[in-house]
């Protein structure tokens, strides 16, 4: 399943919009849809936005950074009790 499909805030976030995640990182929405509401997800998203490779990581474009911020953000406000 999708993200957008999925994550309902995230969704009306995008409105029209497609997601980059859902439609050219596959394998990151996976893993961001299977650590949803658990306590792992906040490790993880940490991973994705922080580089921990010493430089050595190409980095995603700036656009599907964007949106794994407003999901770190919206499971923030959803899952408050959930954070590290």
């Amino acid at each position: 399943m999708a993200l957008k499909t999925s994550i309902k805030e995230f969704s009306i976030l995008l409105g029209d919009k497609e997601s980059l995640l859902d439609n050219h990182f596959g394998h990151l929405a996976q893993k961001i849809e299977l650590h949803w509401g658990y306590d792992e997800f906040y490790p993880f998203m940490k991973k994705l936005l922080l580089d921990t490779r010493n430089g050595n990581r190409a980095g995603l474009p700036a656009e599907v950074m964007r949106e794994i911020s407003d999901l770190y953000e919206i499971h923030e406000k959803k899952f408050p009790h959930k954070k590290c």
